[in-house]
């Protein structure tokens, strides 16, 4: 953990954060429990031709106390659930915001996709799951991730080089994404208009297993605001982030893609200090390149806290390596400009990014892990981590839009 001197003097906030940081720095050894915890196990019966077959729910061991996370036990993904087991392990994730399903080495693609449909949070029409990845093709290509051909809705990622893998031929997986460059972040925030996925699946099929690293990390979003500083947690209830202008699938133009290079992270994950020549080499320094409010403009709105419809969950739902600036939920204006912007978004992360506090999943063959997107902030961990192959499944469905229609915001004033 860095120590707070790292701040900018300009900042409006800046005593305010600096006083948070001063206090993480001294408990940087401390455990910061969540009192939204799991309870030790919740049990539901469930009856399966006229028999009892118990699907048990406990805390993960590595981080009960500080998450709420869960593991699901007695539950085989390969085979269909019935109407009870989906709305069980429903109100799980919702309660719990991210379940991990251990030794479900039998599970297919087919299987992957059918869980992320059980649900009734994806979008029926959605046709386009590329995000940004491109269609399959014959040819060799080099890429972070590819999409199995007959089931695009899976994305397969990883450092390997895939030959006639579920149809994938010919492709070198390189990882792109790391906690040095992108850090926290909620699928969609930066890149969608609306339509955001609720529930993000990862799968580790049989046969692949590194030796170390490649670890994913979670912190609870609702947990993160039982953390905050008051005053900053009202303030943050008052705000939009205002993302980077990216191409996506309303506005799929790459010009809109405006920054040089990837975000470069530090205090764990949570702070932007600007965008990488080379993300492979440190050493190479940062670009010349100042972000402005401008280069929002055209870009996505989300509410710095979400409140979950279904449940009344708030939670911190932000992604700080590609915010530009805080806007006034009333009036658009913008109240916190780009330096303070990335002050308050790590200020209000940083309590639950560090290393004792989140959820740090080291992958086994077989692990299935789903989490409501809403609900909780993920990070990849750094590729050069990685010893040994990787290969991953993902799986993220759109939600049907409900915010964003011919061009503009239904529920947010126009701006920048």
């Amino acid at each position: 953990m860095l120590p707070p001197n790292r701040l900018r003097p300009h900042c409006r906030y800046a005593p305010a954060v600096t006083k948070l940081l001063a206090a993480l720095w001294r408990r940087h050894h401390e455990t910061v429990v969540c009192s939204s915890r799991v309870p030790d196990v919740s049990l539901v019966q469930i009856q399966k031709n006229g028999s009892a077959m118990p699907i048990t729910f406990s805390p993960i061991e590595a981080c009960a106390g500080n998450q709420p996370f869960a593991e699901c036990h007695e539950v085989d993904l390969s085979r269909p659930l019935d109407a009870t087991d989906i709305q069980t392990i429903r109100a799980a994730l919702l309660k719990h915001g991210m379940l991990l399903f251990r030794d479900q080495h039998a599970m297919t693609p087919a299987d992957e996709v059918a869980f992320n449909r059980a649900f009734g949070w994806h979008d029926d029409a959605q046709c386009d799951f590329l995000f940004g990845f491109g269609a399959p093709v014959t040819e060799h290509r080099v890429s972070g991730a590819a999409q199995m051909p007959a089931l695009p809705e899976v994305s397969v990622l990883g450092n390997v080089l895939l030959d006639d893998y579920h149809g994938i031929t010919n492709t070198q997986l390189v990882p792109v994404l790391g906690f040095s460059h992108s850090g926290w972040h909620a699928d969609g925030l930066h890149d969608m208009f609306d339509g955001l996925p609720e529930m993000t699946t990862m799968f580790n099929p049989p046969g692949w297993e590194s030796k170390g690293g490649g670890e994913t990390y979670f912190t609870s979003g609702v947990c993160a605001l039982e953390r905050l500083e008051s005053g900053l947690l009202d303030e943050l209830s008052r705000c939009v982030v205002a993302y980077m202008r990216y191409p996506n699938d309303d506005a799929q133009d790459e010009t809109r893609r405006i920054i040089p290079g990837a975000s470069v992270m530090e205090r764990e994950g949570t702070f932007r200090n600007g965008f990488a020549i080379d993300r492979h080499d440190h050493d190479c320094g940062l670009h010349d390149f100042e972000l402005l409010p401008e280069h929002a403009e055209q870009a996505g709105r989300h509410p710095c806290i979400y409140r979950h419809p279904e449940t009344g969950q708030r939670s911190l739902y932000i992604t700080p390596g590609q915010a530009v600036c805080l806007l006034d939920m009333e009036t658009g204006a913008i109240r916190h400009g780009v330096d303070e912007t990335a002050e308050l978004l790590s200020a209000a992360l940083l309590p639950s990014a560090l290393p004792e506090v989140r959820y740090e999943h080291r992958w086994q063959e077989g692990d299935f892990v789903a989490w409501i997107n809403t609900l909780a902030l993920h990070s990849a961990s750094d590729p050069s981590e990685i010893d040994g192959p990787r290969l991953m499944h993902r799986v993220r469905l759109s939600t049907p839009k409900r915010r964003w229609a011919e061009g503009r915001y239904l529920d947010f004033p126009t701006g920048i």
